[in-house]
C-alpha cells in the first residue's frame, strides 16, 4: 500500500515557509530589510506580472547570504523545535499505522526541501519530496528552483513518477492545489478542508484535528518576524 502526504496544513497548522521566515527574522533582525524587495514583488505578483515560482524565490530572500552549514542547522532546529511538536496527533497516528503495516509513505510538499528533508526524516517517511531550492555555499538573492519548478499541482505527479509512483492507495491533504495528487489515489483524506475542496472531493474522508491559525494575523506576523 502507498500513502501520500502533503505537509503544510496537513501534518501541522499554518505554512512552514512563513514559520521558517519568522524564525530567521526573529534571530537575525536586520534581515527584515528583505521587505524592501518582497513588497514590490508582491505587488507585481498581484498584478500577474511575475509568476508564483519567481515570487517564492523572492520570498526566500530573507536567507540571502546565509552559509549552507548555518542554514541547514537552522532548518534542523526549526523542525525539532517547531514542526515536530505541532504535528497533528490524529494524522501522525495514521502515518504510524501505515508504517507499522509496512506501507510505502511519501511526504510530498511544495515547501523548500531545505527543511522538508529533515521533517520527513524525523517522521520516518519512506520518501520525502520538497521543492528543490538551490543552496550553494551561500544562499543566493533569488535562489534557483530546479526543473520542473515549484513542487505543487501537476509537478507533484512528475516528481512522484521520478521515484516510481504513478498510483497510490490513499492521499492526505488540506489543499485544493493537491487535486492532481489525489487524482492518482483511490481514497482521499481531507484535513480541515475548504468548501471548494469538499466540492471537488465530496466522498473524501474528513479529519479536523485540533489546532489551526488565523491566516491574516499569522501571515503578517511571520512576514514581519513577530
Amino acid at each position: 500500500m502507498t500513502a501520500l502526504f502533503d505537509m503544510d496544513g496537513t501534518l501541522f497548522s499554518g505554512d512552514s515557509q512563513l514559520r521558517f521566515a519568522r524564525r530567521i527574522l526573529r534571530r537575525y533582525g536586520w534581515r527584515r530589510l528583505y521587505l524592501f524587495l518582497l513588497i514590490p514583488c508582491g505587488i507585481l505578483r498581484g498584478l500577474r506580472i511575475i509568476n508564483t515560482p519567481l515570487m517564492k524565490r523572492a520570498f526566500l530572500s530573507y536567507a540571502w547570504g546565509m552559509k549552507k552549514e548555518e542554514l541547514l542547522q537552522e532548518c534542523r532546529t526549526f523542525v525539532e523545535e517547531e514542526l515536530i511538536p505541532d504535528t497533528f496527533s490524529p494524522v501522525l497516528e495514521r502515518l504510524r499505522a501505515h508504517q507499522q503495516a509496512g506501507d510505502t509513505t511519501v511526504l510530498c510538499s511544495a515547501s523548500p526541501h531545505w527543511w522538508v528533508q529533515f521533517y520527513g526524516e524525523a517522521l520516518g517517511f519512506t520518501h520525502t519530496i520538497g521543492t528543490p531550492v538551490a543552496m550553494g555555499e551561500r544562499v543566493a538573492l533569488f535562489p534557483a528552483i530546479a526543473p520542473p519548478g515549484n513542487n505543487k499541482g501537476a509537478n507533484k505527479l512528475l516528481r512522484l513518477a521520478d521515484i516510481g509512483i504513478t498510483r497510490a492507495d490513499i492521499g492526505y491533504t488540506d489543499s485544493k492545489a493537491d487535486l492532481p495528487m489525489l487524482s492518482i489515489c483511490r481514497k482521499a483524506v481531507l484535513i480541515h478542508p475548504s468548501d471548494a475542496l469538499l466540492a471537488q472531493i465530496p466522498d473524501g474522508e474528513v479529519m479536523t484535528p485540533p489546532g489551526s491559525v488565523c491566516k491574516i494575523p499569522f501571515t503578517l506576523g511571520c512576514l514581519l518576524g513577530i
